[in-house]
């Protein structure tokens, strides 16, 4: 209505500026290799991750790099011969993830899983792509139920390859 143009106009506040804010640094310091030696797979800092993580998946669900997905065929009860095949969201560290035909499995414990997820975003992903999946967001420690710290899995890992590197 016309009429309450003046009124509306009268209460709206004044034009101002504005520049947006992002965040640029966190007090978390997180050391990334800038490459992972293949022996690092079969380091125990792993073992750690076997007993602590509990496999719930929150980690995956909340990250926003997290790409895991399964494919599962719906059927239509009114007509048996149609359905489709969808992609759905999925974790990798969910027990059941990696299984296949005939019973097998390709990382049956938490810390295999663990070291698939962290090794995939910091050292695959980059070989692949130029840069780091991670984006260092923090959610999915914060979501973690047995408080597991990604960023400080990431400097074990940093650690783990400079004291390889180090023995060589």
């Amino acid at each position: 209505d016309p009429s309450f143009r003046d009124a509306f106009v009268s209460l709206s506040a004044k034009e101002e500026e504005v520049t947006p804010f992002y965040v640029t640094e966190t007090k978390t310091k997180v050391e990334v290799p800038d490459e992972v030696p293949a022996s690092i797979i079969k380091h125990p800092l792993w073992d750690e991750y076997t007993t602590r993580c509990i496999g719930c998946g929150r980690c995956n669900f909340v990250c926003p790099t997290c790409a895991c997905f399964s494919m599962q065929d719906i059927f239509y009860t009114d007509n048996g011969k149609v359905g489709e095949r969808r992609r759905v969201a999925a974790s990798c560290m969910v027990d059941g993830f990696t299984d296949v035909a005939g019973g097998g499995q390709y990382r049956r414990t938490q810390g295999e899983r663990m070291r698939f997820k962290v090794l995939h975003k910091i050292s695959d992903h980059k070989k692949r792509f130029g840069e780091n999946m991670c984006v260092g967001c923090g959610r999915c420690d914060d979501v973690c139920p047995e408080y597991i710290s990604y960023s400080q899995i990431i400097n074990k890992v940093s650690a783990a390859v400079k004291e390889e590197a180090k023995n060589e």
